[in-house]
Order: structure tokens, then C-alpha cells, then sequence
């Protein structure tokens, strides 16, 4: 059983019949990631902008760290937007 199963997912055709509520709960994940990656460019903006705009503020490594995993960040919700997406389209 567990073969064919592979077999079937490694050939494409493992969730082409998807339920009406698995459709439903990808595309609520969908837009929530989305959300997310927008939140977190929003929040990288503010920073950026509080941080270059006041001149009253140096930047510090521990700036640019945080810069860092907020690019992280924002690139995995947009890979796993794309996986969703990609997903909701077979």
C-alpha cells in the first residue's frame, strides 16, 4: 500500500482529487502566509526607516542581525507561499 502510494505522489497524481476542504484550508494558509510576509516586510520597513531616518540612532551589528532574520524570514513565508500556491494550482 505504502508503494503505490509513493508511486502515485512521485508520478504527480497524489493530490489532484483534493477535497473541497483541503482546497479550502490551503487557501486560508495561502493568504495567512501572505499576510505574514507582508507584516514582516511592513515591520523590516519601520526599522529601516526609524534606523537611517534618525540621526540620533547609530546602527549597530545587532541592527543589521536583526535586518537579517527578518530577510530570512520574509524569504521562507515566500517560499511556502509559492509551495501553497503551486499546490492549490494541480
Amino acid at each position: 500500500m505504502g508503494f503505490r502510494l509513493a508511486r502515485t505522489v512521485a508520478k504527480g497524481k497524489g493530490m489532484g482529487d483534493m477535497s473541497p476542504l483541503g482546497k479550502l484550508i490551503l487557501t486560508v494558509m495561502l493568504w495567512g502566509v501572505r499576510f505574514a510576509a507582508a507584516a514582516i516586510a511592513a515591520i523590516a520597513a519601520i526599522f529601516i526607516w526609524q534606523k537611517w531616518l534618525s540621526a540620533a540612532d547609530e546602527i549597530t551589528r545587532q541592527d543589521y542581525t536583526f535586518l537579517a532574520i527578518l530577510v530570512a524570514l520574509l524569504i521562507a513565508a515566500l517560499w511556502f507561499a509559492r509551495s501553497l500556491a503551486r499546490e492549490l494550482r494541480r
